[in-house]
């Protein structure tokens, strides 16, 4: 047997060295993923981001949302050619965000205009939003955007950023 060093190299083929990830944001019905689990109807992705049309199961993850008290399984997908992972995602959903984008919009719109979270909101965690959103506002749109925060919310947005992202 070769050593590891003098091995030789498959062209084209999964290695964990060349191992890619891609999150596909997809429409999903939590609610009845929650009910079923394993046996929802998942959508298969129609290709990779190499463009092989081939993609292979490559079982769940358990995802945590805010709207349920426990992780939820999500599909898998994985690339032969290539070892992409695609993870799908609900759409609506910031990634790397439990909760959901129309959620996230409005509580942060009640705190700046009423001056109060509501009471339903978890309070910890939507101070570190309102704290992010500011930040980003500050550095990417400039100061003046500060003085109307869901201005600056909606135009993050359609730059494709998540606003309420604590890393720039």
């Amino acid at each position: 047997m070769l050593p590891h060093s003098t091995a030789p190299k498959l062209r084209g083929r999964y290695s964990p060295q060349n191992e890619t990830f891609m999150i596909l944001p997809v429409c999903l019905d939590l609610k009845k993923i929650a009910q079923s689990a394993r046996d929802y109807c998942w959508p298969r992705p129609s290709s990779c981001r190499c463009g092989n049309p081939t993609v292979w199961g490559h079982g769940f993850v358990t995802v945590c949302f805010s709207c349920f008290s426990h992780p939820l399984e999500i599909r898998r997908y994985r690339c032969p050619l290539c070892g992409c992972v695609i993870r799908l995602r609900p759409k609506g959903y910031f990634p790397r965000i439990q909760t959901a984008e129309a959620t996230v919009r409005r509580l942060l719109n009640c705190r700046i205009t009423t001056g109060y979270w509501p009471a339903c909101a978890i309070t910890n965690r939507c101070r570190h939003w309102l704290a992010a959103l500011k930040k980003n506002a500050i550095v990417i749109l400039g100061i003046a955007w500060t003085k109307s925060l869901m201005a600056a919310f909606d135009e993050l947005c359609s730059m494709g950023r998540v606003p309420i992202r604590r890393t720039i």
